[in-house]
């Protein structure tokens, strides 16, 4: 019987629990000095709170892209100094932790706001190179592993989206060709790094499409995989909920690739969590809103069994784009 706080591996690493914190905006930010001591302290309850891997905020490629004002970004001078001091802070409490990275724009190549069919080669073999440069200086921070942010809205989300990428090359039309830009990317880092790479993947309208690019990630070497919600109501089922639809794709996934799947959100107690990994072959669920309500939620449910989070999922923190609960 599978529990929340199994002592267990996300892949190679070792994990005092079940819950991935997964992390989005970060509004606590100087602008001129970098990371400020509440960031510090916000990652040292988590850390002690008996999280299995902390995901960090979103850290953009590129510095114009258009989140930029709502979180880290890879090409800050002081990138790697501030975040050694994050990875000690995990580290200290035997936590792993991953970087958060991705991009929504792509301006490249002194081009501006580049549709997926309009990369040439050179634009792809670009963004592949600054994939690998991002990865070491990952790695120089001393951080366990990568998330690459292949879902939701993200730019490389939509060039494995069929309905997006209608290019003629090596780079579209089937699936393995609209998975290709991804899986060179991850090919690459691993070649340079020993970083273990996390993607956050889409389910898409086709499932058995979004099944089969699950399957090819964790066939050339993705070390894990998250679930994560797709963003438009024509994709639910009548009579489904997008949560169910979620589980149950997730669940297929799991069954059907040999690396740690994630079940990214929508749980809140422990027991809907314990029924649910009990009752799938998911075994890791993310979180993100409890831990912006309370860093250290956990270390209350390992005294409480049949603990909530006290978070009211009224995504204010999401919308106003903040790494603080707006209710407090």
């Amino acid at each position: 019987m599978k529990t929340i706080f199994d002592h267990t591996k996300f892949g190679s690493l070792p994990v005092s629990s079940r819950i991935i914190r997964n992390g989005l905006w970060e509004s606590q930010n100087d602008s001129a000095k970098g990371l400020t001591q509440e960031i510090y302290d916000r990652y040292e309850k988590m850390a002690e709170s008996d999280v299995g891997v902390i995901v960090t905020e979103l850290i953009s490629m590129y510095d114009h892209d258009r989140f930029s004002d709502y979180t880290h970004y890879i090409n800050t001078p002081s990138f790697i100094r501030d975040f050694k001091e994050v990875t000690e802070v995990a580290h200290e409490h035997h936590v792993p932790i991953l970087a958060q990275i991705g991009f929504v724009n792509c301006n490249v190549n002194g081009k501006q706001m580049m549709e997926v069919n309009d990369l040439t080669i050179e634009d792809i073999r670009t963004i592949q190179a600054d994939y690998v440069v991002a990865a070491k200086k990952i790695m120089f921070a001393g951080f366990d592993g990568v998330e690459l942010c292949v879902g939701n809205n993200f730019y490389l989300s939509r060039v494995m989206n069929p309905f997006e990428n209608t290019r003629d090359d090596d780079y579209g039309g089937s699936t393995y060709n609209r998975v290709r830009m991804i899986v060179e990317i991850i090919q690459l880092i691993k070649k340079t790094t020993d970083l273990h790479v996390h993607c956050k993947v889409n389910l898409y309208q086709d499932e058995d499409d979004s099944l089969e690019i699950c399957r090819i990630l964790a066939d050339n070497g993705a070390d894990s995989l998250q679930i994560t919600k797709f963003l438009s109501p024509q994709y639910f089922r009548k009579g489904q909920s997008n949560q169910n639809m979620l589980v149950d794709f997730a669940d297929r996934v799991a069954r059907s690739v040999d690396i740690p799947v994630v079940l990214g959100g929508g749980q809140s107690g422990q027991d809907q969590i314990n029924e649910l990994l009990n009752s799938t072959e998911i075994d890791f669920i993310s979180m993100q809103r409890p831990f912006v309500k309370n860093p250290g939620f956990l270390s209350e449910w390992v005294d409480d069994p049949h603990a909530k989070s006290e978070c009211k999922t009224c995504n204010n923190c999401y919308w106003k784009k903040q790494s603080v609960c707006l209710i407090e």
